[in-house]
């Protein structure tokens, strides 16, 4: 990744990430969490859901995480570098939000929360990129000068060796302004105060989703992400000098951050009379994630990782 590429990133992590930190008193004073927490009971069923999420499936799939990161640390291509600082963050992400959720009373550390969420939105944000990356790579060639894009006998014309306008490019510019609308859709949800306690195996808990959280998931992140993609669609459509490598930037980021506010929507609006199942499905939507991109990496491994293809024996001999 090129110099501005890398300085787009820290602008990203260092000043759009840390701003609600700062902003959290402002925030915290327009929530309006004063509720008296009732108690509800929970079957055997969803007691023995919350113990599995937490204590099986939680720790497997943060190790998992965290092995990928180890085995992907010295690689130097690009998708797989970023695809390791996406398992990064997602490890730690899920740290704080273990740490919140197992340790602290109530499990309503804000700050935690707060980071947990941000942990997951880089961790989306990077996968995407990697996975723009090795698309790029290894089927369009789009960044390649010196190759056609695989597109071009679809195009029948080619914007690196003729004088005509790139349809990638503009189907591209479409997204970007179609996703700056899509990525609002949040904002017009109503925000609710949820809390009450229970027993898990016989031990006290508290369920809470404050309002303080639903500012940052369906609030800050949704705004965030519609900037991104309208800014990216501006440099694709503006940018005459290498728009490419910091629209794709700013793609993966809004992809990211919409992807975990919709992500979080849903699983709350859902769940929020029962949080334990919104506990559990989203413990498992991460658990396949990470599945999902360990598979990827074991299919495609030789191309990924450089493996010599082994001769098949053949099924006649």
């Amino acid at each position: 990744m090129n110099r501005p590429g890398k300085i787009l990133i820290y602008i990203f992590i260092g000043i759009f990430g840390v701003l609600p930190v700062l902003g959290y008193y402002f925030f915290y004073s327009l929530s309006s969490d004063a509720q008296v927490a009732t108690f509800r009971s929970s079957s055997l069923l969803e007691q023995n859901a919350a113990v599995l999420t937490a204590f099986i499936v939680k720790p497997i799939y943060m190790l998992l995480a965290l092995i990928v990161a180890i085995l992907l640390w010295k690689k130097s291509q690009l998708e797989l570098k970023s695809l390791k600082w996406s398992m990064v963050f997602f490890f730690s992400g899920e740290s704080f939000c273990a740490v919140n959720y197992l340790f602290t009373e109530n499990h309503d550390a804000h700050l935690f929360e707060y980071l947990h969420g941000f942990g997951m939105v880089l961790s989306f944000g990077f996968a995407a990129y990697a996975l723009f990356e090795w698309v790029d790579r290894y089927a369009l060639h789009y960044s390649a000068s010196e190759k056609k894009c695989h597109l071009s006998g679809f195009c029948r014309q080619c914007v690196k060796f003729e004088n005509v306008s790139c349809g990638l490019r503009s189907v591209f510019v479409y997204l970007g302004l179609a996703g700056a609308v899509v990525a609002l859709m949040p904002l017009s949800t109503q925000l609710y105060t949820v809390s009450y306690n229970t027993e898990i195996w016989g031990t006290a808990y508290n369920y809470n989703h404050p309002v303080v959280y639903q500012l940052a998931e369906v609030r800050y992140y949704p705004v965030l992400a519609s900037v991104m993609f309208l800014t990216a669609a501006l440099l694709l459509k503006l940018k005459r000098r290498n728009p490419l490598h910091p629209s794709k930037i700013l793609f993966a980021g809004a992809i990211g951050t919409f992807g975990f506010s919709l992500f979080r929507l849903i699983v709350f609006q859902a769940y929020r009379d029962n949080l334990v199942w919104m506990d559990f499905w989203e413990e498992t939507t991460e658990f396949i994630y990470i599945l999902g991109i360990i598979a990827i990496l074991w299919y495609f491994r030789r191309s990924l990782f450089g493996e010599a293809l082994k001769p098949k024996s053949s099924a006649l001999q």
